[in-house]
């Protein structure tokens, strides 16, 4: 019997305007999506316990999401993201993500850490195809099926934007 990999992506920083991508791809891809709960105490207080003082508060809010994931699911999706237009950059602390989780929290399962750089080819979708294409990599072998997940997973963050653009809150977008 063949056993679907759980991705754990968590519900913090960026996840709130690329969620459809993410869960589109990797739902074509066959696998089952399994998300942290909205952001509560009980999480703070996990992510201030498992990072240092002296990160700020998006990033352990960040591990407490990360931290609640880790026994849940086979994989977590961290995109290491450096940026996602051609001429901003993003905060340090979050491209360092992956490396701190590694080195605070026990019991990770293992992280598709791809990185996400639209700097380099100017393109904001063409960075998350990049990123996603290594991420596909790694859990199928079947490169068409990892073709047709990235553009059904465009066409759903395209209609997200969309839905923003027309008004419509942040919240119900991603529904």
């Amino acid at each position: 019997m063949i056993r679907i990999k759980k991705i754990g992506i968590p519900r913090a920083l960026l996840y709130y305007y690329y969620y459809p991508l993410w869960y589109e791809f990797f739902t074509r891809l066959g696998c089952q999506v399994v998300l942290s709960p909205e952001t509560n105490k009980a999480i703070l207080d996990q992510g201030i316990k498992d990072t240092l003082s002296e990160v700020c508060l998006p990033v352990k809010v960040y591990f407490g999401h990360a931290a609640y994931l880790a026994s849940r699911v086979d994989y977590l999706f961290v995109p290491r993201i450096t940026r996602v237009e051609a001429k901003e950059y993003i905060c340090p602390k979050f491209m360092g993500i992956p490396d701190m989780l590694r080195a605070r929290i026990k019991g990770l399962p293992h992280l598709i850490d791809t990185t996400v750089d639209a700097g380099k080819k100017g393109n904001s979708d063409q960075c998350w195809v990049d990123c996603l294409r290594e991420a596909g990599n790694r859990l199928a072998a079947d490169r068409q099926l990892i073709e047709d997940a990235l553009d059904a997973a465009l066409e759903a963050q395209r209609f997200f934007w969309k839905r923003l653009h027309s008004g419509m809150m942040l919240t119900d977008a991603i529904k």
